[in-house]
């Protein structure tokens, strides 16, 4: 559980904010890796832009794929810019200090299946951090640039929505909707119910930046006392019609349930907080879905986790 704590000048001190560098970092991610792992939309995208690849975006892709766990602040850094530009962000990524560097690199420890790339970040300093500057705009200009307009546009809609909803019915209310596994205590607390997360953290009126990302499988925060903290969420999936062809496939409650765990993986109590029902009737959704060779369930300590198998990620990209 993540737990996000608020005091009053923090509510005045909430923007939201597009980010090119998150959708660079989150597209360079592979599936395994823990921010895109059931993302329909990045798979989706992948599949069209995958072989667009260009070889000099090889330092970025190791660097984001040498751990599954995350990524170090330095390749989301702070920008004064709002709103910010792919140069304004890697401007920002390069002038950070080779002091400031090596403390980030720390996230990803030492051992032999540390990529190159790391180790020369941590021997050369800004030189090779330049290399990874490189490999961003080459990566986005080959696979993300096509398709910015569009995404942009969509990103853009999805922040105006939760605006309306800040207008119309309170910060906390746009707060505990940008995600069905956030929930917003009148206390002044936003909570992510993920057990990945064990965490309580005080803005101390440092306010919070909230970045919508179109590739993302749920939500991950920026939280330290180096930066601004952010809070990335996916934007939500576009309304589908009762009759579409996967209602009509498994029938609406079976659809509602995989539509559910195609927003992230979860627990049978995170479906049953994202589906409304009681927690019986998630799990008997969640095994349909998993005989059905939609969904697959691991145990992981006292708890299962569900996740798409790539028959369930068909279904939702067709």
């Amino acid at each position: 559980m993540l737990e996000i704590i608020f005091e009053i000048a923090d509510l005045a001190d909430l923007r939201f904010a597009i980010s090119p560098m998150d959708h660079v970092l989150s597209g360079a991610a592979q599936a395994l890796h823990f921010c895109v792992g059931a993302s329909v939309h990045r798979d989706r995208w992948w599949r069209r832009v995958r072989n667009r690849v260009p070889r000099d975006a090889a330092p970025l892709l190791n660097l984001v794929n040498a751990s599954a766990a995350g990524l170090p602040d330095f390749l989301a850094p702070d920008t004064a810019s709002t709103p910010a530009t792919l140069d304004d962000e890697l401007d920002a990524m390069l002038s950070l200090s080779d002091d400031e560097l090596r403390r980030d690199l720390e996230f990803y420890g030492t051992g032999p299946r540390t990529p190159r790339i790391v180790d020369e970040l941590r021997d050369g300093g800004s030189r090779h951090l330049r290399r990874i500057a490189h490999a961003a705009r080459a990566f986005h200009q080959a696979c993300l640039a096509p398709d910015w307009p569009g995404l942009q546009r969509a990103l853009q809609a999805d922040i105006a929505g939760h605006s309306r909803t800040s207008a119309d019915a309170g910060i906390g209310s746009a707060l505990g909707r940008l995600h069905p596994d956030l929930a917003w205590d009148a206390r002044g607390v936003l909570r992510y119910a993920d057990p990945a997360w064990d965490l309580s953290f005080g803005l101390d009126g440092r306010g919070l930046v909230l970045r919508p990302n179109h590739f993302l499988a749920r939500p991950t925060a920026l939280l330290n006392a180096h930066r601004a903290p952010v809070l990335l969420y996916p934007i939500g999936a576009a309304p589908t019609r009762p009759t579409d062809g996967l209602t009509r496939l498994l029938g609406p409650a079976r659809a509602r349930a995989l539509r559910a765990i195609g927003q992230g993986p979860c627990t049978t109590g995170q479906l049953t907080t994202r589906l409304g029902v009681s927690a019986p009737s998630a799990s008997t959704h969640a095994t349909a879905l998993r005989e059905a060779g939609i969904i697959t369930t691991e145990r992981e300590g006292r708890r299962v986790r569900h996740s798409l198998t790539r028959l369930g990620h068909d279904l939702l990209a067709a």
